[in-house]
């Protein structure tokens, strides 16, 4: 009898949980795992959310790089510390759009105290041609070094001869005329009054360090400017109007002409797309981290006062 009632008690409880859905999840614990659940999704939406505006997540990691990102090429891995004038021609490079292209490299600045000082110092661009001279073969070094700006030829855009800037680049990476910080110019074509003009844009990276491996990368979409800094997302510029560029000068220049930085540029990789976040964050880390072995690292000292100071 007392078994009998034991039964039916239980038979009872199970019977009034079974009437109320939470107190039957309570008994067996499943609230709290959906609890979890709604926890673990609030959590990985917040973390998507994040990586959206600041990209950090390696996605691309599992997945792997995208085509677009596959297609892109790779020049001057193998440099001289001290190489001038790197040219990849316009048949070479991927990028065959105005304004539709990303770019990545590797650079060290060796010292900011150069002959250069007072005029933008040259670290790579896409565009004009003021040396007028003509890409090796191999895409890389031409062979020439020290150019002066006596050596110009004649028709030389003076713009160039005063500033140091390029006549057309998309993109050009500067270092400042006095600072260490690096300028990244577009030359893009809208109106305005009517009119078809041209304006130089362009976003900064301010105070890059000395004497430290550097990987600089850049995404044009037409619309905006992606500026990345060792592997990472650093800005976002809208751009005023459509990116140009003249067919014929589809060649990439670095420490180019009368005013090259003192330093070193390695590890160009160009691509025909606009790549995203990922790719970028992906093809940095599969080979393309700075790495400078101490034969590489540039020991350029090219002033009096630089030489002074580095004997003290």
């Amino acid at each position: 009898m007392e078994s009998n009632t034991a039964v039916g008690g239980l038979f009872g409880q199970l019977t009034s949980r079974a009437s109320d859905p939470l107190k039957l999840m309570d008994g067996f614990g499943v609230k709290y795992v959906i609890y979890g659940l709604l926890v673990a999704v609030v959590v990985a939406v917040g973390i998507l959310l994040a990586d959206y505006f600041y990209p950090f997540l390696p996605f691309s990691v599992i997945s792997g790089p995208s085509p677009a990102a596959r297609a892109g090429k790779r020049f001057w891995t193998t440099l001289p510390p001290d190489a001038e004038n790197l040219i990849v021609s316009g048949d070479d490079a991927p990028t065959k759009q105005p304004d539709v292209w990303a770019v990545s490299f590797q650079m060290i600045i060796a010292d900011s105290r150069t002959p250069a000082i007072g005029r933008f110092r040259h670290v790579l661009h896409r565009g004009a041609n003021p040396c007028d001279l003509t890409a090796p073969t191999s895409g890389g070094a031409t062979g020439h070094a020290g150019i002066q700006p006596s050596d110009l030829p004649p028709n030389t855009d003076p713009g160039y001869v005063a500033e140091g800037l390029p006549a057309i680049m998309n993109p050009g990476f500067m270092l400042d005329r006095y600072k260490n910080d690096l300028h990244v110019f577009v030359h893009t074509r809208g109106r305005e009054a009517g009119n078809q003009v041209l304006w130089l844009e362009s976003a900064t990276v301010e105070d890059l360090p000395i004497n430290q491996p550097l990987t600089i990368g850049a995404v044009c979409n037409g619309n905006t400017l992606e500026l990345y800094l060792n592997c990472r997302l650093f800005s976002t510029t809208l751009l005023r109007g459509r990116p140009y560029l003249p067919p014929a000068e589809n060649q990439w220049f670095g420490r180019y002409c009368a005013f090259p930085f003192a330093g070193l540029v390695k590890n160009l990789q160009l691509w025909g797309d606009a790549l995203n976040s990922a790719d970028m964050i992906a093809m940095c880390g599969a080979g393309g981290a700075p790495s400078f072995s101490a034969a590489q690292m540039p020991n350029v000292c090219p002033t009096a006062d630089c030489q002074n100071s580095s004997r003290s």
